[in-house]
Order: C-alpha cells, then sequence, then structure tokens
C-alpha cells in the first residue's frame, strides 16, 4: 500500500532549511518561561525603536493608528512590517487548510512540522513582497537603489526575528502566542501614550492626557480640545470611555450561554458546554480593521496622488481637502465614509454609516470565519460525538446534534458580530484610546493570556492534573 503523502512534501528539501527554536529539553518553571517572554517583548520594542537604515523619511497609505493597531507596526523602523506577513500568511494557510485545498492533517507531528515551516517561508515571501513595494512607492524613501534594496534586506531580517520570536515562546520558552503577545505590547503602548506621554502636541499641550490636564490646571483653563476632539489623541472623553469600554468588553466577554450535555456511556452524569456570547471576535475584528484600511489607503493615495478636490468628477469617489496642515477626505465621499478613525470634518451621515459598515463587516467575517475555521455546528458536533457526549434527550447522531447546536452557534455567531462591530464603532466615535478595535483586541488577548498564567500555575503546583487530562508535556 502506498505510503500517504500531503501537498507539502515536495518542499521538504525547502522546508528544511528553515530555521526554528528547538523546544526546551525538560519542561520549564513559569517563572523562568514568564522572564524568556519579557525578553521576547524587550526584543520586539527594540526592533519598534530602532530606525531603518537609509530611510530619510516615511509615509503611510493605510492610516497608521488602525494599520499598527491590527499588525504591531512602528512606521520607518525594522518593526515597520510589524507581524503583517506572517498573520496574512497564518490566514492565508489556514483557510486553505480548513478548505480542503491544501492537503494536510494538523494533527499529524509530522505535518504540523511541514505547515509551520511553510508558514515561515510565504511570511519570508510576503514580507519581501511588502518592503519591495513600500520602497518602490515610496512609503519608505531611499536616496538610492542599493539603499533600497538594503531596506528590503533590513526588514527580511526583522521579519525572521519576529518568526524565531513567536517560535521561541510558542515551543515552551515563553507563554501563549508571540503574535498575539506582540499585539497586546503595542495597543497596551499606545494606551499609556495617550494617557501618560509628555510629548507636545500641535495644540501645545503634551500628548497624553494626564500631563496635559495638570498644565491646563496650572494655567487655570481647560481648553475644548482637551475634553473631546478627532485630532487629538488623549482627551478627557477619551479618557473615561476608554475605562467604561474596557469594562464593558470584560463583561460580554465573561458571558456564557450553557448547553446542557450527557456523557454517552454513563447514564445520569451531566456536563455543560459553555459556549461564549462573544464566540467569535477577534479575527473577525482584523479582517474588519484590514479591510477598512487597506480600501481607505489606496482611495486616500489616488486622491492625494492626483490632487482630487471638491468639483472634480470622482470627487464621489476619492477627495480630499485641507484641513489646517494635514489632508481630509471630502464630505460625502466614499473615502469619507471608509476613514476610519473619524476624521476631524465628522457628520450625523458619518456617524450612521460608520456604525452600519462595522457591524454589517463583523458579522460577515464572523460567519465566514466560523464555517471555514471549523467553529461551526456540524464540526462541533462531530467533536461532541467523538468525546462520547450527547444532548440529553436525542440520539447520539452528528446529525442529530448539529441541528440541535444550530440555532445557539447561528445565533451567537451573528450576536459576536454585532456586538464586536458596536463596540468597534462606537469605540471610535468616544476616542477611546487605540480605537475601539485596538480596546477589543487588548481585553481579548490579556484575558486569554490571564487564563494561560492561572493554568501554568496550577500545573506547576500539581503536576500530576497533566496526566490525568491527558496533556502532553515537552
Amino acid at each position: 500500500m502506498a505510503e500517504k503523502t500531503t501537498s507539502l512534501a515536495w518542499l521538504d528539501p525547502i522546508l528544511r532549511m528553515m530555521p526554528t527554536v528547538p523546544r526546551p529539553r525538560t519542561p520549564l518553571p513559569l517563572g523562568t518561561r514568564l522572564l524568556w517572554t519579557f525578553v521576547a517583548i524587550t526584543i520586539y520594542l527594540l526592533l519598534s525603536l530602532t530606525p531603518l537604515f537609509g530611510v530619510y523619511g516615511s509615509r503611510q497609505l493605510i492610516p497608521l493608528e488602525l494599520y499598527s493597531v491590527i499588525f504591531a507596526t512602528s512606521a520607518g523602523t525594522l518593526a515597520h512590517l510589524g507581524i503583517g506577513p506572517i498573520v496574512i500568511a497564518g490566514i492565508l494557510l489556514e483557510i486553505l487548510v480548513f478548505s480542503g485545498i491544501l492537503n494536510i492533517d494538523l494533527e499529524d507531528p509530522v505535518e504540523q512540522l511541514r505547515f509551520n515551516a511553510l508558514m515561515k517561508l510565504l511570511s519570508l515571501g510576503i514580507a519581501a513582497l511588502e518592503a519591495t513595494v513600500a520602497v518602490t512607492v515610496g512609503i519608505l524613501r531611499v536616496r538610492s537603489p542599493l539603499l533600497g534594496f538594503l531596506v528590503v534586506l533590513q526588514l527580511l531580517g526583522a521579519t525572521l526575528i519576529i518568526l524565531l520570536l513567536d517560535d521561541m515562546i510558542t515551543n515552551g520558552w515563553g507563554i501563549g502566542s508571540g503574535i498575539s503577545l506582540f499585539i497586546l505590547v503595542s495597543i497596551a503602548r499606545t494606551v499609556v501614550w495617550y494617557i501618560f506621554s509628555p510629548a507636545v502636541s500641535p495644540d501645545g499641550y503634551p500628548v497624553g492626557i494626564i500631563p496635559a490636564i495638570v498644565i491646563a490646571a496650572l494655567h487655570g483653563v481647560l481648553p475644548p480640545e482637551l475634553i473631546y476632539s478627532f485630532y487629538r489623541g488623549g482627551t478627557l472623553v477619551g479618557l473615561f470611555s476608554t475605562i467604561l469600554m474596557i469594562l464593558f468588553i470584560l463583561y460580554l466577554e465573561l458571558l456564557r450561554v450553557p448547553i446542557p450535555l450527557s456523557i454517552t456511556q454513563m447514564r445520569g452524569i451531566k456536563y455543560t458546554l459553555p459556549l461564549r456570547v462573544m464566540y467569535v471576535s477577534v479575527l473577525p475584528i482584523i479582517f474588519t480593521a484590514f479591510t477598512l484600511a487597506l480600501f481607505s489607503g489606496i482611495l486616500r493615495y489616488i486622491a492625494i496622488a492626483n490632487m482630487i478636490g471638491p468639483g472634480h468628477p470622482l470627487s464621489w469617489l476619492a477627495c480630499v481637502t485641507t484641513y489646517g496642515t494635514r489632508f481630509v477626505p471630502c464630505e460625502n465621499s466614499v473615502l469619507y465614509f471608509l476613514t476610519t478613525p473619524p476624521p476631524p470634518n465628522i457628520t450625523p451621515q458619518y456617524v450612521v454609516v460608520h456604525i452600519i459598515l462595522y457591524v454589517v463587516l463583523c458579522t460577515v467575517y464572523a460567519y465566514l470565519w466560523v464555517q471555514i475555521a471549523g467553529m461551526s455546528a456540524e464540526e462541533q458536533a462531530k467533536y461532541l460525538v467523538r468525546s462520547g457526549l450527547s444532548i440529553p434527550g436525542f440520539r447520539p447522531n452528528v446529525k442529530v446534534v448539529t441541528r440541535y447546536l444550530e440555532r445557539y452557534i447561528n445565533a451567537l455567531t451573528i450576536t459576536s458580530g454585532v456586538l464586536a462591530g458596536l463596540v468597534a464603532a462606537f469605540g471610535d466615535l468616544l476616542q477611546v484610546f487605540s480605537g475601539g478595535i485596538g480596546l477589543m483586541l487588548l481585553v481579548e488577548i490579556a484575558l486569554q493570556y490571564y487564563a494561560i498564567a492561572m493554568r501554568e500555575h496550577m500545573f506547576e503546583m500539581f503536576p500530576g492534573l497533566k496526566r490525568v487530562l491527558g496533556i502532553e508535556t515537552i
């Protein structure tokens, strides 16, 4: 009988060349893993603070704040691409695997290694493409082709370092996922910046709302721009909105819908499957943010490059006008409604369209991700039946369990998409620090890390739990 092969087998000679960080020989204590996690954070922050050699200026086609939130970027530095190439490569490969286009079994350790190596290869390819485009179209400004080539090499090297940092954390040296960690650190840094930064804003006050209020109090006046403004980072409304929004997101994330189950082979033993009300939130939010950032960035580039202003035949599509020292989209153009964070010339029409756009996109992406990522009612039913669980009063049959779960999972998918869209939209409108999207990612990832840290601490206190639960040790 011929040995089963996968579509990745022919790539093995290339994939073996991909560098990786091996697992530690023995499980590391939680304190050591936290130390290595801190080392990874430090290296990533250094990358985000080190300017690229050979670049004398940079500009951003895609809105900088939104793009930096979802991909943890820092323009003009070694972290200019951030985790973008890795996230895009991972999503593309997961879609190919779950849709059956890529024939690979992720439960097979050998094929899992192939998958990880292919993701690194694809990430470097995407990084090379993004870096080349950034230099070619002038996002990163260089003075000669040779310097441009050196910039591409620097960004490739930085992407490789980030890949290895993610490897180090995932393979048992740290805790959680490196990608999630870097997003968390990037957003947290933005929030802290808007609260405490002493850097001076164009209005003459510090960017951070706390030092700005202190200076305003010393002058005996509180300017309106410190209370609420769409051209300022930290505002008083934004500070209170950020605190209240964090509490609200925490409440949503902790809500559960219990599904009663029973063990098929043992009558009378009940079990509850707690499904999160926010059944899907992170990936739809990232997809929505990237969609808005990409299309608004393209339209903004077209408008500025061709100086499309009011009265131009294409002003309905992409139109910009000056607002102080910068360009802002013209009211009621397509670019205007796609712009996020909100522009300073905000109108009631923008508010309505902004909310609807977020809700629709988040809901659509939530539904698509559930179908693609193996989170559908059918996939959950297969898992439950294989685990010897069933719905009380129903036969332990995949089709029967699927029909029962559909009403819950379909409703939760739509509910989580709508709620994620509303939180993201109102977060933008209320000027929360790092935006509604950033705050949702911050809370979600922080909760994940808290759960991981508590679990690892429990396993360290009671090592026998891993054997009881059937969890493999390193």
